[in-house]
C-alpha cells in the first residue's frame, strides 16, 4: 500500500475534515465565551461536563484573547524564579514547576548550577530581557540575566498551565539553546 492508495487518500481526507471541524468548534466556543456563555452551557451543548469543556477549550480561548497577559505572567514567573534562586529559596522555585521538573531539578542540582553561575558571573542583579514564543504544548521563554560580571542566558519551558517543565542556564550566549 502507498500514499496514493484510495484507503490512504480517505485517511488524509478524514483527517483534514476533523481538523476543519475542530477549528470551527474552537472558534464557536471562543465566540460563545465572548458572548457570555458559561462552561456549563458549552459543556451541555457538546455533551460533556463544565470541567471537561473548560479543560479542553480554556487555553485556546484564553490564548486568543490574552497573549499579552500570558507574556506578562511568564515574565513575572521568570523574575520570581531568579529572585528565589538568588536567595537560595529552592522551595519557591519548585513551586513554579511541574512535579516532574521539580524532581529532575532537585534542590541539590539547582544549588550546584546556580553556584557555578554566580562563580562565573558574580551576584545576580536582574532578569534583563525575555522573549516568549508559543510552543506546541506551551511556551518557551528565552532570557538574558544581568550579573555583576556577566550576562548568562537560557530558556524556561512552560506547559499550557504556565508551570515550568524545563530550565537551562548558560554562562555565555554562544551556547545553542535547546527549545
Amino acid at each position: 500500500m502507498d500514499s496514493k492508495d484510495p484507503l490512504m487518500l480517505a485517511v488524509g481526507a478524514a483527517h483534514a475534515e476533523v481538523t476543519r471541524a475542530n477549528q470551527a468548534l474552537e472558534q464557536a466556543v471562543e465566540a460563545a465565551r465572548a458572548g457570555g456563555a458559561t462552561w456549563q452551557l458549552i459543556g451541555s451543548a457538546i455533551g460533556v461536563t463544565k470541567q471537561a469543556a473548560a479543560q479542553r477549550f480554556s487555553d485556546s480561548v484564553y490564548n486568543a484573547r490574552s497573549l499579552p497577559q500570558i507574556e506578562t505572567k511568564l515574565q513575572q514567573v521568570a523574575e520570581a524564579v531568579f529572585a528565589a534562586l538568588a536567595h537560595s529559596d529552592y522551595q519557591h522555585v519548585h513551586h513554579h514547576m511541574t512535579y516532574t521538573a521539580a524532581r529532575m531539578l532537585s534542590k541539590r542540582k539547582l544549588a550546584k548550577v546556580w553556584q557555578q553561575v554566580l562563580e562565573a558571573n558574580g551576584d545576580f542583579i536582574e532578569v534583563q530581557r525575555t522573549v516568549i514564543e508559543q510552543a506546541t504544548l506551551g511556551y518557551t521563554l528565552t532570557y538574558r540575566l544581568r550579573h555583576q560580571r556577566g550576562e548568562p542566558v537560557g530558556q524556561i519551558s512552560f506547559n499550557s498551565a504556565h508551570r515550568i517543565t524545563g530550565l537551562v542556564i548558560f554562562n555565555d550566549d554562544s551556547a545553542e539553546l535547546p527549545w
